[in-house]
């Protein structure tokens, strides 16, 4: 079964600027849905549906697809889901690429987990259902629920529910804007992303939230960091198997010079994941933003000697869970320097910041730091046509 994976992502929100890729516990909103769907390993193609080059170049920048524009009838007010998916599916059509589903994810949606989604994926392939969508519990009996009359009184809406008690009412649900996957022919056939034969995925309280209003964003993070737990405090200045690990926020200027030229040496960065070359204003500028993250560190690596080693940083994706990156100095390859310093990271961070699984991305095409992964002894999660996956338990 082939699947497809749509993100609508319109440029014209009128509530909150620029909502789809606004800041969000410290990255654009539009990646975390991004990334869930990349790391579920369950679509064929992940792509954002939008209007707006600036949310395009954010989308292309996190490893989704933006094939090609919105038109303008699907980029008013009035235009709906069903309306962009449909449009989204014969513009691929024309192109001569089918799918059997489609799964719509919201751009505003930084709950969602790659492991739902490859849950539900796997539904549909079972045949389960035709369709599921996310839904959450009405936090209180809609049953009992209220209405001001037309004398500006308050009433029961039903009234015959008044001595009854709550837990013995049907439990209601509502939409909880996340996700929905569909077969592509009961979708053709209905108009709907869902209908007879959908079934819910039903959320914790926690894991939903509107964003519409600046309270509802507020809230939302919020929710977020509740969610991943007290961060761990990240070291200070340490040493680690011979290394000497340096936060980004404690370099001198010499320090934080030789950072700047060591990531933008150009054999340094065509093994990064991001492979342009940075300004320094803007590297000066990300250095002080982390004295701010409580989720983030990078670090400065020398050997004993006080040589610049290399680079890596860490950041909580969730409770005993962190995501690394790492360069070399292009002088230093060659020396198994990325292999045992990690070793010793890994450790450090292990007993210090109860990190259980250390999360990866590497390009296809960098053998080395594909080799390093398995030297690591990471595991394989998944794949796209550029990216894969990989997970180490320490």
């Amino acid at each position: 079964m082939k699947i497809l994976a749509i993100i609508p992502a319109r440029g014209g929100s009128k509530r909150i600027e620029r909502k789809n890729i606004r800041d969000f516990a410290g990255k654009p909103v539009i990646a975390y849905s991004i990334d869930a769907a990349l790391r579920s390993g369950c679509f064929d193609t992940v792509m954002v549906s939008t209007d707006d080059d600036g949310i395009a170049e954010v989308a292309l920048r996190c490893g989704a697809e933006v094939p090609f524009m919105r038109s303008a009838r699907t980029s008013d007010d009035f235009a709906t889901t069903a309306d962009v998916i449909t449009e989204v599916l014969d513009r691929y059509a024309e192109q001569g690429r089918h799918f059997d589903a489609v799964a719509c994810i919201y751009a505003t949606a930084p709950f969602v987990t790659a492991t739902r989604l490859s849950d539900v994926a796997a539904m549909l392939r079972r045949g389960d259902a035709q369709a599921a969508f996310t839904c959450v519990e009405y936090s209180y009996p809609v049953q009992r629920s209220l209405r001001v009359n037309e004398s500006g009184r308050i009433a029961m809406r039903f009234p015959e529910y008044a001595s009854a008690r709550s837990q013995d009412l049907e439990k209601t649900y509502h939409d909880a804007g996340q996700f929905y996957f569909t077969t592509v022919g009961a979708f053709r056939e209905c108009g709907s992303l869902w209908g007879p034969d959908t079934l819910p995925i039903v959320l914790p309280e926690l894991e939903v939230q509107d964003l519409d209003t600046e309270t509802d964003w507020k809230i939302a993070e919020m929710k977020y960091r509740l969610l991943r737990g007290e961060n761990p405090d990240f070291p200070g200045r340490f040493s680690a198997g011979g290394y000497e690990c340096v936060p980004y926020t404690e370099m001198d200027s010499a320090l934080t010079q030789a950072m700047f030229e060591g990531r933008n040496d150009p054999e340094v960065r065509e093994r990064m994941v991001n492979r342009e070359p940075i300004a320094r204003e803007d590297h000066d500028k990300f250095v002080r933003s982390l004295a701010m993250r409580h989720d983030r560190m990078y670090y400065a690596v020398l050997d004993a000697e006080g040589g610049v080693v290399g680079s890596f940083n860490m950041t909580v994706s969730a409770p005993g869970r962190m995501e690394r990156g790492i360069w070399i100095a292009s002088a230093q390859r060659g020396r198994g320097h990325a292999v045992r310093m990690m070793k010793a990271v890994y450790a450090r961070f292990g007993r210090e910041c109860a990190v259980e699984v250390i999360e990866t991305r590497v390009r296809v095409d960098n053998e080395p730091s594909n080799a390093l992964e398995r030297s690591l002894g990471a595991r394989e999660i998944s794949r796209d046509g550029e990216y894969i996956y990989y997970e180490t338990r320490i």
